[in-house]
């Protein structure tokens, strides 16, 4: 078979295969977790340093993925073995590169990048393996992808050793071993990179999926020693991550920085400039991007102009223009599915292709994900929540292929909710308490404030009132680190609920009252106050009760949640009254 002249299809086919098959590799060694990754970003940004062609890089950028593939055929005893390992284990160890080409296959499309795997342990002076190569003999994209391979091997934590190296000790070793083990121009290059921020960038873009906070100080380190044309790249992804931790003002402050580079990330920026403006309630900014996207349309890549339909469907969502909203929920998965049968062009080189759809497809999955959660929110509040959870769940599945831990845990707690909601509280407890465990290996405290809150609620529907005050109690621990008013504003509600079931509701009147001459927060808080007014006043005055659920019901109405709506109508008529 032809592979050059076959579908679309067998390429999309190979694509799916190899973006999966390092995740697997991966996946079963946790100390060369996210590895092949970082290798194939440090490898790429060599190989742009010597001006390699578009061919050659997407060569590179797949052998690097996959250089560690043969692994998989090696026994985990030997790979997670303490200490050092024996004469036959090592020699077992030795042949991963050998086992990569026979589980890649000898098809001779695949030869370059077989080459590349085969040879990134031969060293310069002959003494690597498999085939003992020296010098030149040693093709470049392996020379190139050795000395990416072995800065992140020894600055990584691994089983047989007890710390990782420091980048300096790492650096140190490159350049005495230079023109010895290793390429001496590659290795100058990876040093220049490493001065002026491009590797740091790279761990940047990595850790973005894991730990926002370290991710920024990387972005940081490298937007003080970056001195590429390309900064605006390192702008875009600091005003990303400050959007992701609601910090949007400095975000702003980034991006336009980056806007004025008027370089190859401007559409990109311009529309993390309108989800800036929308964090800090700016919905109308989402608007006019959106109408600016449509004015000039020719040029846009495809990932920008859905971004631009993403904000469009947050406009309406918020704007409580549902029906508008869903409209819009249609026209994007139109989008998603032109973009999965792009036929880029049936005369590219298989490896262009590969690496045009991964960049693409990184793009676009993120925003897909992001749009489903948006749709998931929808349905909720049109109380269709069987759909709600099925939009949730389709996330879920595409955080699972990008490994995007954070907004796998954010899913995992909206399905918890829904459930909340359905009142099945044993699934929901279920969820809530993966989305905890979630929370903690992520070390996002907002995430184990929020999920401690529902984990609290939950638990007194249950009538298991130490359970729900235990969270409670964890929650109000970690309330500071609520960066939105509204979540900061949820403990209380959660407090209330608490403390009315039991018994307790004349004691929360005044601070109920108190938090309602309070602002800062939306109408939907402010519907929710009013609804833990009317439960605490049950008992002391059915009349003042239905009075604090009507004005809650007006808000809700407005807003058009009909979970919530139907919530206090039910209240209501359990007082044999109608609201």
């Amino acid at each position: 078979m032809d592979i050059y002249n076959d579908s679309n299809s067998v390429k999309e086919l190979f694509f799916l295969i190899t973006n999966m098959i390092s995740e697997v590799l991966d996946a079963k060694d946790k100390y060369t977790e996210g590895h092949s990754e970082r290798v194939r970003l440090f490898s790429v940004e060599i190989g742009r340093e010597l001006n390699l062609s578009e061919k050659e890089l997407a060569i590179l950028s797949l052998a690097a993925k996959l250089h560690d593939i043969g692994k998989l055929k090696i026994d985990e005893r030997i790979l997670k073995k303490e200490g050092g390992l024996t004469v036959e284990e090592r020699n077992e160890i030795e042949r991963h590169t050998i086992y990569s080409q026979e589980l890649l296959g000898r098809h001779p499309v695949l030869s370059p990048v077989l080459e590349a795997i085969r040879s990134h342990h031969e060293r310069l002076s002959g003494d690597g393996y498999p085939d003992h190569l020296k010098g030149d003999m040693i093709p470049l994209l392996s020379r190139i992808i050795a000395v990416a391979d072995v800065f992140d091997a020894m600055t990584s934590k691994r089983v047989y050793r007890k710390r990782a190296y420091t980048d300096e000790e790492t650096l140190k070793y490159l350049k005495k071993q230079a023109g010895r083990k290793f390429d001496a121009d590659i290795v100058g290059i990876f040093l220049d990179l490493y001065n002026h921020g491009i590797i740091d960038y790279c761990r940047g873009i990595y850790r973005s999926k894991i730990d926002l906070y370290e991710s920024l100080d990387l972005f940081r380190r490298s937007l003080d020693k970056y001195n590429r044309p390309d900064i605006d790249r390192v702008y875009l992804m600091m005003g990303v991550t400050l959007n992701k931790v609601w910090k949007p003002m400095e975000a702003i402050y980034f991006l336009n920085q980056g806007l004025e580079v008027n370089g190859e990330y401007k559409y990109r920026i311009r529309n993390e400039i309108a989800m800036s403006n929308y964090y800090m309630g700016n919905i109308d900014e989402l608007y006019k991007n959106f109408l600016y996207f449509n004015e000039n349309n020719a040029h846009i890549p495809i990932a920008e102009k859905v971004r631009a339909y993403n904000g469009i469907l947050i406009y309406y969502w918020k704007k409580r223009e549902l029906d508008r909203a869903l409209i819009y929920g249609e026209e994007l998965e139109k989008m998603y599915r032109e973009f999965e049968q792009e036929d880029y062009s049936s005369k590219d080189d298989i490896f262009i292709y590969i690496e045009r759809k991964r960049k693409d497809f990184d793009d676009m999955i993120y925003i897909k994900s992001k749009s489903y959660n948006i749709m998931a929110e929808i349905m909720f509040d049109l109380n269709k929540l069987s759909d709600s959870i099925k939009y949730y769940n389709y996330s879920l599945s595409i955080k699972a292929i990008t490994g995007d831990s954070l907004g796998r845990a954010m899913s995992l707690r909206g399905i918890a909710r829904v459930y909340y909601e359905m009142r099945n509280y044993r699934k929901a407890e279920a969820v809530s308490v993966n989305c905890l465990i979630a929370n903690h290996e992520n070390k996002d405290k907002y995430g184990i404030y929020l999920t401690s809150l529902l984990l609290s609620d939950i638990y007194r529907e249950m009538k298991n009132y130490d359970k729900a005050l235990f969270f409670l109690i964890k929650a109000k621990e970690l309330r500071e680190s609520a960066k939105k008013k509204d979540d900061y504003y949820k403990y209380y509600i959660s407090e209330w609920l608490y403390q009315i079931e039991n018994g307790r509701g004349e004691h929360v009147i005044d601070d109920i009252n108190n938090k309602l001459a309070e602002k800062g927060y939306s109408d939907k808080i402010r519907g929710m106050i009013y609804y833990c007014m009317g439960k605490a006043k049950e008992r002391k005055s059915k009349t003042e009760a239905i009075s604090a659920y009507k004005r809650a019901l007006k808000i809700f109405t407005t807003l058009n949640i009909i979970p919530l709506i139907e919530k206090v109508k039910e209240r209501a008529a359990i007082l044999g009254k109608q609201v």
